[in-house]
């Protein structure tokens, strides 16, 4: 894959586009229909728990077709869709 600094605006918003969906996909297992956005906070009051990550480092592994193991940590740090989406295009871009 290109570089995060080559990465067109088109891959850019694929990243966010797919990393959005996911985590509707997730929330949506435990809450319902739900509004997604960069803004939406991942966090348990949200309906993403411990399992509910685990979950979506695997719907995040299918989707863009990667490893996640090394940057676990990471993802765990996210509070927003848009600080996801910031790790994602990070990993991708070192692919």
């Amino acid at each position: 894959m290109t570089s995060k600094k080559s990465m067109s605006y088109k891959e850019d918003m694929d990243i966010r586009e797919t990393v959005t969906l996911c985590c509707k996909k997730i929330m949506e297992k435990s809450r319902g229909s739900i509004e997604v956005d960069m803004d939406t906070a991942i966090s348990r009051d949200k309906g993403i728990d411990s399992l509910g990550i685990v979950n979506l480092v695997l719907e995040l592994e299918d989707q863009f077709g990667i490893e996640l193991d090394d940057h676990l940590g990471d993802i765990r740090k996210c509070e927003t869709v848009r600080d996801l989406v910031d790790v994602m295009t990070g990993v991708i871009g070192k692919e």
